[in-house]
C-alpha cells in the first residue's frame, strides 16, 4: 500500500527541483528537516496544490500541465509514479485542492468556466462536477479561489484574492459541500493577499497572506463564526508565505516560496505565540508553494 511508504508526521511539498528546474513533490522529515523527492517531471508543469487520499496516494493541482489547461495528477510514493486523473474542461488553471472523507477532490481554480469555482472530481473515473461557480458569488468585488481547505461538517472554506490589477484584499467564503451556496465568513482587515487556508482542531481558520502586516505577510487566524481576524505570526522567516497545513500536536507548517535567501522553505510556527523555527530550506529542491502532512495511523 501507498501509505506504507510515508511515515505519519512526513511533509509533502509542491515545488521546483533545483538540479533540473522541472516542478516537482517531494518529502521533507519533520524533526530532521532532510529531503527526499517523490516525483519530478513527467506530467508536471507548475504543481502547487497537494494533499492527501486514504490510501496514501498523492494528489496534486498542476495549473499548467496537459497543455496549459492544468489538471489533477497522482503520485504514488511507493513507486514515484504519475498517473491523470483529470484534466481538460472546465479545468483553466487548477490551483490547489482538498480529498473530502468520502474520497471527492474538491479543487480550486480560478478560472474555471470562465469565472472560477470549485469543482468535484470523483476519484475514480475523473468526472469534473462543479460544485459552484464564481459566477454564483459576490460580483462586486474581483476575487478568484486560490485556497481550499475543510470543516469537520464537510463544508467547504475558499480563500479568494484578487486576480486583476493587483493582489489586494482577499476573504474567506465558506461553501455548502452539497448545494454549493455561498457565505462570506471574514474580508478586509489585515488581508492583502491571502492564499492558503488550513483548519485548526478546535474549528479556528488559520489563512497565509504574503504581504499582510506592511508587506512582511503572515498567518491570520480567523474565527470561524464571527469572522474576527487575529494575528498568529509575522515577519521573521516569511517573505512570501504560502501554503499552510497543521500537524497532529496543533503547530503549524508553511510553506514559503521565497524564505532563507530566495531558495524557499519550511517554517513552523507555533499556534500560541507565533514564534518561528525553520524546519527546511531549499536545497535539493526550491521555490516550496503548498504542503500537506501524513496524518497519524489509524
Amino acid at each position: 500500500m501507498a501509505s506504507e511508504q510515508l511515515a505519519p508526521g512526513s511533509i509533502v511539498v509542491t515545488g521546483i527541483e533545483s538540479s533540473s528546474g522541472a516542478g516537482a513533490v517531494f518529502r521533507i522529515h519533520p524533526t530532521r528537516g532532510t529531503e527526499s523527492k517523490l516525483s519530478a517531471a513527467g506530467d508536471f508543469a507548475t504543481p502547487i496544490g497537494i494533499d492527501i487520499e486514504a490510501d496514501g496516494t498523492l494528489v496534486i493541482a498542476d495549473a499548467d500541465a496537459f497543455g496549459g489547461r492544468g489538471g489533477v495528477i497522482r503520485v504514488d510514493p511507493a513507486t514515484k509514479k504519475q498517473s491523470t486523473l483529470a484534466s481538460g474542461e472546465p479545468f483553466a488553471n487548477p490551483f490547489d485542492l482538498t480529498v473530502e472523507a468520502k474520497g471527492g477532490i474538491l479543487v480550486v481554480d480560478p478560472h474555471a468556466s470562465g469565472a472560477g469555482g470549485v469543482v468535484r472530481v470523483d476519484p475514480k473515473t475523473g468526472k469534473q462536477v462543479m460544485l459552484s461557480s464564481g459566477q454564483e458569488a459576490d460580483t462586486t468585488l474581483p476575487l478568484r479561489e486560490v485556497g481550499i481547505a475543510l470543516e469537520k461538517n464537510g463544508r467547504v472554506l475558499v480563500v479568494e484574492q484578487s486576480l486583476s490589477g493587483g493582489m489586494g484584499g482577499g476573504r474567506v467564503t465558506r461553501i455548502h459541500q452539497k448545494t454549493g451556496v455561498r457565505k462570506v465568513v471574514s474580508t478586509g482587515g489585515s488581508f492583502t493577499s491571502a492564499s492558503g487556508v488550513a483548519v485548526e482542531a478546535d474549528g479556528g481558520i488559520l489563512v497565509t497572506d504574503a504581504n499582510a502586516f506592511g508587506g512582511s505577510g503572515g498567518v491570520i487566524r480567523v474565527h470561524p463564526k464571527t469572522g474576527v481576524q487575529t494575528k498568529v505570526s509575522s515577519g521573521g522567516h516569511f517573505i512570501s508565505p504560502l501554503g499552510i497545513a497543521v500537524e497532529a500536536d496543533g503547530n503549524i507548517l508553511v510553506a514559503d516560496s521565497d524564505a532563507f535567501g530566495a531558495t524557499g522553505g519550511v517554517i513552523r510556527v507555533n499556534p500560541k505565540t507565533g514564534e518561528q523555527t525553520k524546519v527546511a530550506s531549499g536545497k535539493k529542491f526550491k521555490g516550496h508553494r503548498r504542503l500537506a502532512v501524513v496524518p497519524p495511523a489509524q
